[in-house]
Order: structure tokens, then C-alpha cells, then sequence
């Protein structure tokens, strides 16, 4: 499902708070408020966010195992004794 966006000002956003939670909520909307003339926010549901963040943090962890493919390892038992001592 694509989600629908919605650019809303900070104004109209205060008015019809309720309305845009429900649809972010049970809708798939995401709203851009704007503020001033500049995106400000961004109104999302709860479940849609932390997928998002799981993502992200899944990205990140194939990120940092890719930049740490070609760096030089040392054995457990180096680092065991380390600790150990």
C-alpha cells in the first residue's frame, strides 16, 4: 500500500488535529506540516514509525558490518584475556 501525503499548515493542522491522527492512524496518511512556509513535522502512525525505525536500524547494522568487512580482527582469546586481567 502507498502511502497518501498531505502538506498541511501549522494552523490548519491545530484545527483538525483529531481528523489527521485518525487518518495517519488507521488511513496510511502522512501529513507534512508546515510552518511559516517550511516543513516543520511529520504526523505518521504508531505502527507505520517503527517499521520505519526498524529499517533504519537494520540499514545501519548492515552499514557498520560492511565498513568493518576489510578492518584487521584479533582472536577471542586475546580479547578473553584482556578481560580476564
Amino acid at each position: 500500500m502507498e502511502a497518501r501525503i498531505e502538506v498541511v499548515s501549522a494552523t490548519a493542522a491545530r484545527a483538525h488535529l483529531g481528523g489527521i491522527l485518525a487518518r495517519a492512524r488507521y488511513g496510511g496518511w502522512r501529513f507534512i506540516i508546515r510552518q511559516r512556509g517550511e516543513a516543520a513535522a511529520v504526523v505518521m502512525g504508531h505502527d507505520e514509525y517503527h517499521v520505519l525505525m526498524e529499517r533504519l536500524e537494520d540499514l545501519e547494522d548492515v552499514r557498520d558490518m560492511l565498513k568493518a568487512q576489510g578492518e584487521a580482527t584479533r582472536p577471542l582469546s586475546g580479547y578473553l584475556s584482556e578481560r580476564a586481567g
